[in-house]
């Protein structure tokens, strides 16, 4: 029995000590959790943000191509990565696709506006969001 008590006694700390880092491990956990369910709840911040990625980064590459001096005129389809256009933020198996949709006008010579329409469909419901950007065309120096 004295053997028992010296070998619970010595194990004290290491007791406590295992205490600590389960409770901490808890904790991570809970905060995770708790982060993650308002995500799950109501997703549209978050898909509303992706949507505003596309957005801007069809613009980006439209701006690209006029600042090299090429024409954008006509251009609809995503210049983007296509993998981009699909979200699984939604949970396990489910997966959004957002639609991209760009029209360019031409206000003058050099100066166009082009209007980039993102829109997902999430229970049925559409949703949509709308960029618009004036770009100028660079010209090209011979």
């Amino acid at each position: 029995m004295n053997n028992v008590r010296r070998v619970l006694k010595s194990q004290r700390g290491f007791m406590l000590l295992n205490v600590v880092f389960l409770t901490l491990i808890t904790a991570f956990a809970a905060t995770i959790l708790l982060n993650a369910a308002p995500r799950v709840k109501n997703p549209q911040p978050t898909l509303r943000l992706t949507a505003y990625y596309l957005a801007n980064e069809q613009l980006a590459q439209l701006e690209a191509l006029a600042a090299k001096g090429e024409s954008i005129d006509g251009i609809s389809d995503f210049r983007g990565v296509d993998s981009d256009r699909f979200s699984k933020n939604l949970g396990k198996g489910i997966s959004v696709e957002f639609k991209v949709q760009t029209t360019v006008s031409v206000e003058s010579a050099n100066l166009r506006t082009a209007k980039v329409i993102v829109t997902w469909t999430v229970d049925d419901k559409d949703f949509e969001l709308t960029a618009e950007r004036m770009i100028r065309i660079a010209k090209q120096t011979p």
